[in-house]
Order: C-alpha cells, then structure tokens, then sequence
C-alpha cells in the first residue's frame, strides 16, 4: 500500500467484496446483477462498487487471475454521486439490452452475443478477433439460454460458413464483417 492505493488479487471464481473504485490491471471481471451478466470488463476498464449508491444484487466475478488497482477514496470523492448515477445509467441500459436479447431467437443471441464478447474482451489478430476463454461452454449456452447442445452444433454451422475458424476457442473471421448486419442475416 503507497499513498493509500491498494493492488487487490483475485482468483478465477472470486468476487470483488470491497467498496470502491477499481482499475483492472490484469485479468478479466464479469458485472452482473441478480445472476444475470451485464458485461465483461477487462485491463484498464473501472469497476465500482458501493452498498449505499449503487444496487445491492451488484457482482464483480473474476473470469481469470486478476490484478484491480484501488484507487484512493481522496481521488475519488470528487463528484462522486454524479459518477455512481451515471454508471447506475449504464447499468440500466445493459439490463434492458439483455432483456431484449432474450426475446430474440436462439441463433441471434448467440451472433449477438459473440460480438459482445468480441467488442469487450476479444483480441484483434489481424482481421479476425479471438474471444478469450473467460466463459465455459455451459456458460456461454446457459447466457443464450440454449442447451449445450445446440451452442456446439451452431458453432459447426458457423465453421461451415467460414465465419469462425475451426478452433477450440471463438475466432470471428473478418471482424468487420461480425461488425456490420450481414451476419445476423445467416440463418
């Protein structure tokens, strides 16, 4: 500890307990609230928590070893409240996102949920973006709410259409593509 900043170390699996506001140095976080996934955080990106301001079912889990920065409650009391209301904002349209997704067809959550994880946690290789594994299968299929099953016999359709490469992790080819409308046209 220097200068009241604290280095916090978490295991796969771990929850942020800590009232606070975070900088993930390393790793990858899920935000959820009430069991449902909001979003995936990753290095550089700030996660806050507090029991007064913000809703209680909020959970930060980490998806991998991960390494927050804690930043000093002297840096962070300045416009405080305005920085909770705004991220109880984002909050908020990430729930109603989410029960938009759900009302769609299995096949169009999973398209949209593999940009989601591209756009959040993915890795640009080239033209492709690689999805690191910060999810299970049963844990993908269970957030597009499909049997395992059915998670792996899309990915083999989406192989045979040349949109991801036969890997055991999800690489999208030709991210662009993913980026635009064409491919939530592919079934």
């Amino acid at each position: 500890m220097e200068n009241g900043h604290v280095v916090i170390k978490l295991r796969k699996g771990e929850r942020l307990e800590e009232d606070g506001e975070y900088i993930i140095l390393s790793g990858h976080l899920t935000c959820s609230i009430g069991g449902q996934l909001l979003k995936f955080l990753r290095e550089g990106e700030h996660a806050i928590l507090h029991e007064q301001l913000l809703p209680d079912g909020l959970v930060y889990r980490a998806c991998d070893r991960v390494s927050l920065f804690k930043l000093d409650r002297s840096t962070t009391n300045r416009n405080l409240e305005e920085r909770y209301r705004k991220f109880e904002k984002e909050i908020l349209d990430l729930m109603i996102e989410r029960m938009e997704m759900l009302a769609l067809q299995k096949k169009e959550r999973l398209i949209i949920t593999l940009v989601k994880l591209g756009k959040e946690v993915g890795i640009m290789e080239g033209m492709n973006c690689r999805i690191p594994k910060v999810w299970s299968q049963v844990e993908l299929a269970s957030y597009i709410n499909c049997t395992r099953e059915y998670l792996l016999s899309q990915k083999r359709l989406l192989k045979e259409d040349g949109v991801i490469w036969d890997s055991h992790l999800w690489v999208l080819v030709d991210w662009e593509k993913w980026m635009g409308k064409e491919l939530v046209n592919l079934g």
